[in-house]
């Protein structure tokens, strides 16, 4: 059980508002053990110094779609925990007892297990269909005493199965999210729902508006403590999918290369381009929508859809981080999202989320200070999990190591149905 101290240049804490300097973290095990002045250590323990660097609470990703070769990635990003949202339910949490007992594996992860879907499945191999509330509720139950930390309905779900799913899983105290379509977020938020991703379903959000009507939708959303979950990075893409510069990001070396072949056959590429036009013009409603609702005290998380058309694993929080402060927020408030924020959405907020004695170590060291330069928090330097120190070097040759097979997981055969045609539309 190793004991040593980390010495940066900043100190974040992942709540305050500004960094401190002259700040070390002494870590034993795989917990914070202390935070005290770098002048009082013992001069006997060990040290890790960074003179230009800022020590921030491992980032979460809080929308993910797992495989089994995103690991190294997201740990390079100094993502140290992610939930996944929609995967096979005993494949998952397989993946999520392995990467508790192995840290090298990647991040620590929180599931959903399958997509509950309306009648039929949008992605068959991730989601599962039903027909009735009852097929949903004996869904819900067994999810739930799998072991899922929280249930996932998907964009088939109608009202009344809506309420029938959310009413299940909070009998059983679990937290419930979804991705919303054939239920407007009205009627779900009226219904109970703990949080709602993409802005899906939000009409307001996704066109001109006056602050009247933002106001309407966001006081629903304080009265029912809703937590909203942006994503904004994969509407981006999704509407810049032609956009010749993603194939110039050098952070691609960390996808693997049949993902990054599906992204290049992916259907909306090759459709109207109406439909991508509609995406890039409705990016401006979306930032303006959350300005105002983080202003006012709607809670957001920090989500990307990974691995869905370049978004990079890891990497593309940091594109989402930037994305939130163009939208209007602080560095420190779309960091908070990516950190304190996350955790408390996800439960996790008494053990991580944030740098204190007794919490486990998961940190990430920034060279720069994304406190001040959101754009700071791509440059990592190293990345700790549970007190283990990993290096971006030494996750890029463990990475290409699985560059030779095909990624396990739900989400890349659904990737691979839809560029082939055989999805259910």
């Amino acid at each position: 059980m190793a004991r040593y101290a980390l010495v940066p240049a900043r100190f974040w804490d992942g709540l305050a508002d500004e960094a401190r300097t002259g700040m070390a973290v002494v870590i034993s095990g795989k917990r914070i053990e202390t935070i005290a002045r770098a002048d009082t250590l013992a001069a006997d323990i060990r040290r890790f110094e960074w003179p230009d660097a800022t020590l921030i609470p491992g980032l979460m990703d809080a929308h993910v779609h797992y495989s089994d070769v995103m690991g190294p990635a997201f740990l390079a990003a100094g993502v140290t925990t992610i939930r996944d949202v929609g995967n096979d339910l005993e494949w998952i949490l397989a993946q999520r007892e392995r990467h508790a007992t192995d840290l090298a594996a990647g991040p620590a992860i929180l599931c959903c297990g399958h997509l509950l879907d309306g009648p039929v499945a949008h992605w068959p191999h991730m989601g599962r269909p039903h027909a009735s509330p009852e097929a949903l509720r004996a869904a819900v139950r067994h999810h739930i005493d799998r072991g899922v930390n929280a249930v996932k309905l998907y964009a088939g779900i109608t009202p009344d199965l809506m309420a029938a799913g959310i009413d299940e899983a909070h009998r059983r105290h679990t937290f419930v999210i979804a991705h919303l379509g054939a239920t407007k977020a009205e009627e779900a938020i009226r219904a109970g729902l703990d949080e709602f991703e993409h802005l899906d379903g939000c009409g307001v959000a996704w066109r001109a508006a006056t602050p009247e009507e933002d106001d309407a939708m966001i006081d629903l959303m304080l009265e029912h403590h809703v937590v909203i979950n942006p994503t904004f990075v994969v509407w981006d893409r999704l509407g810049r999918i032609l956009d010749r510069s993603f194939h110039h990001d050098e952070r691609r070396i960390w996808a693997h290369p049949c993902h990054l072949a599906l992204w290049d056959r992916y259907l909306s590429r090759f459709g109207a381009p109406e439909a991508r036009w509609r995406l890039q013009e409705v990016m401006v409603h979306l930032k303006r929508f959350l300005r105002r609702a983080h202003r006012r005290g709607v809670t957001v998380a920090l989500g990307t859809d990974t691995p869905f058309p370049h978004l990079v694993p890891g990497m593309s929080v940091h594109d989402e981080l930037s994305m939130y402060t163009d939208a209007g927020l602080s560095p420190v408030e779309a960091l908070r999202s990516a950190t304190s924020v996350n955790a408390k959405v996800l439960g996790i907020e008494k053990k991580t989320g944030t740098l204190q004695p007794g919490f486990f170590a998961d940190m990430v060291v920034i060279r720069g200070n994304p406190l001040d330069r959101i754009d700071d928090v791509g440059q990592v330097l190293c990345t700790i999990r549970a007190g283990r120190r990993f290096t971006p070097d030494r996750l890029l040759r463990k990475l290409k190591t699985t560059f030779d097979r095909k990624p396990l997981g739900a989400v890349t055969q659904d990737l691979q149905d839809n560029v082939d045609g055989k999805r259910p539309s």
